[in-house]
């Protein structure tokens, strides 16, 4: 878990403390921003109720047409990973800058670069490569 997940809010930000519980798992507890917690409601009232497994991509479209699954997916893995972007950067030999690109979209990961990324950040090349 990232530094930055682990982080609990400052006494500037309210939070609430958020406990959830799914039949034969473990239960899971985060603290959460008094200004999402209206989100996250209205993502449990939507899909909380449910047994069956929901595709990622169903939940996060709206994202992935705006970054694409790759960036998403290099995000997702920095951020697992607890790394700044210039702290990949250096890892990988990669500018700041096109890691930023990468991540929003704006420039495109090659096999050669998703390899390097993949590396760093231990997940499959494959993920970080657009089909």
């Amino acid at each position: 878990m990232s530094e930055r997940m682990r982080k609990l809010p400052t006494n500037k930000e309210a939070a609430c403390k958020v406990v959830i519980e799914m039949p034969g798992k473990k239960k899971i507890l985060s603290f959460v921003p008094a200004k999402h917690l209206e989100k996250l409601a209205a993502f449990l009232e939507k899909y909380g109720h449910s047994d069956e497994s929901i595709c990622w991509e169903k939940i996060a479209s709206g994202r992935i047409k705006k970054y694409g699954k790759a960036g998403l997916a290099l995000r997702g893995a920095r951020f697992r990973e607890g790394l700044s972007q210039m702290a990949l950067a250096k890892r990988c030999g990669i500018s700041q800058e096109n890691i930023s690109k990468m991540e929003n979209g704006q420039r495109a990961i090659g096999e050669k670069v998703a390899k390097k990324l993949a590396k760093a950040l231990k997940i499959d090349p494959k993920l970080l490569l657009n089909p």
